[in-house]
């Protein structure tokens, strides 16, 4: 179902919601969905005033976290100068944010695509949810881009500098000065949103202190001569693939019959290459839809690396400098989703920073993060027994409680539902030691 057809309330009514731009091949293919080429990039945040070398906020990195903060400072009325690094050369369809429906957000409404119904399959078995209440939807990278770069653009206090490699940053009295190949620049405030790179000290840091499963994936934009996909309904797992290198599973996310984005998602350490991925994901298309590599085209890709962690990453980074993102800790530990909580966050902080009051900490319910400590411990310690659990979660818990749970807005009775579908002795046993190694250590 497509479900774009409202623009973030900042910009007005009046910015386009793209329409154009789409890919065509011109040999029997269908245009596709998505949007070709580079993100247009408004010329007033690149080439306006001389750039300054004070600033009230910088902000570094302008990827989702780095570009939602700035939405949402301009909208609590921030009109101080604003400053956005990052060492990109300009914005592409690059990637795919998919959360469900169960709060607003400004960019909601540039869904290219939502499903009220979603399959989970395990070998041979396959279940079907679906809620009309809570749909799931689908954000490319291009509209996202596109429609709050034309937000940010409509202020006149902020400024988009790429190809800017920033070298670090340091706090003195009364500002923080920024470090970059190109300038430097001093502020009030800087928050860093360049992500959580799996060589970064932070990600060390973790990965030394807390349970820590790495979600690396290789996604392929396909189109298809002939209807193969089912455009009702996408697959959040598929564990129907082979489980020799670890935990792995296939998602879906049909745009119509003849069009997908087709991940091949590891959970685990496996060291998968680039070309390994492609080949399993043409494998999985071969094996789960019949085709082969001459039915289809095949558009884009998209990979990444989500850690996913029980870590309590520090959003205050000094006086003057905050964590945004996923070093801010904003990825869900037991699942990887990151968006809400990233919209969840900026919109809270901005709110802090504009009225000046305490900057808010880590909110979610601590009975969550017990939960997903347990969960991801679980996950790490036993991968070949989570596609019988994450089964028995989908059958045995309903859509709604489900997807509470999936999005942190869960009741303790969605909670116990959970529980209660999940097999009690292995997530008692990894509990209790979970427990034991969180318990201080006396010194005698």
């Amino acid at each position: 179902m497509a479900a774009r057809d409202r623009a973030p309330r900042l910009c007005g009514e009046d910015v386009l919601l793209h329409e154009d731009g789409l890919r065509g091949t011109g040999d029997g293919y269908e245009p596709s969905s998505r949007h070709a080429g580079p993100v247009p990039i408004p010329k007033s945040l690149v080439s306006g005033s001389a750039p300054l070398h004070r600033y009230e906020h910088v902000i570094l990195g302008a990827g989702c976290a780095g570009l939602s903060l700035c939405y949402y400072l301009l909208e609590q009325g921030v009109e101080e100068p604003i400053l956005i690094l990052d060492r990109r050369s300009g914005f592409e369809d690059d990637r795919t944010w998919c959360f469900w429906d169960v709060e607003e957000t400004p960019f909601s409404g540039l869904a290219v695509r939502s499903w009220s119904s979603w399959r989970f399959r395990t070998g041979k078995r396959e279940i079907m949810q679906t809620s009309a209440e809570h749909p799931y939807l689908c954000l490319t990278g291009a509209d996202f881009y596109r429609n709050v770069l034309a937000c940010i653009a409509a202020r006149d206090n902020v400024t988009l500098r790429l190809g800017q490699e920033i070298l670090g940053y340091e706090e003195s009295s009364d500002e923080t000065r920024v470090e970059t190949t190109g300038e430097t620049y001093s502020a009030r405030h800087v928050f860093d949103a360049r992500g959580l790179p799996p060589d970064s000290e932070a990600a060390a840091e973790a990965r030394r202190r807390s349970a820590w499963v790495p979600q690396k994936f290789l996604g392929l934009r396909v189109r298809t001569r002939e209807p193969v996909f089912d455009p009702v309904s996408c697959t959040l797992m598929d564990f129907s693939v082979s489980q020799a290198r670890g935990l792995r599973f296939a998602y879906v996310l049909p745009f119509g019959e003849k069009e997908a984005l087709v991940e091949n998602v590891y959970l685990s350490e496996a060291e998968v290459s680039a070309e390994e991925h492609r080949a399993e994901v043409s494998g999985y298309l071969r094996d789960r839809y019949g085709l082969s590599t001459g039915d289809y085209v095949v558009d884009g890709e998209e990979r990444g690396y989500v850690p996913m962690t029980d870590h309590r990453f520090p959003r205050r980074m000094g006086e003057r400098t905050y964590a945004v993102g996923m070093l801010g800790g904003e990825t869900r530990p037991s699942t990887g989703y990151t968006f809400l909580r990233i919209q969840r966050y900026c919109r809270s902080l901005a709110r802090s920073i504009a009225v000046g009051s305490t900057v808010p900490e880590h909110s979610e319910p601590r009975r969550l993060g017990l939960l997903d400590g347990i969960f991801l411990r679980f996950m790490r310690e036993h991968p070949e027994r989570c596609p019988e659990v994450y089964h028995r979660m989908f059958a045995g818990v309903a859509p709604g409680p489900l997807v509470r749970f999936l999005t942190e807005k869960s009741t303790p009775a969605d909670e116990l539902r959970l529980v209660m579908a999940l097999p009690k002795t292995p997530f008692l046993r990894v509990a209790a030691r979970m427990l034991l190694d969180a318990r201080p250590t006396t010194v005698r």
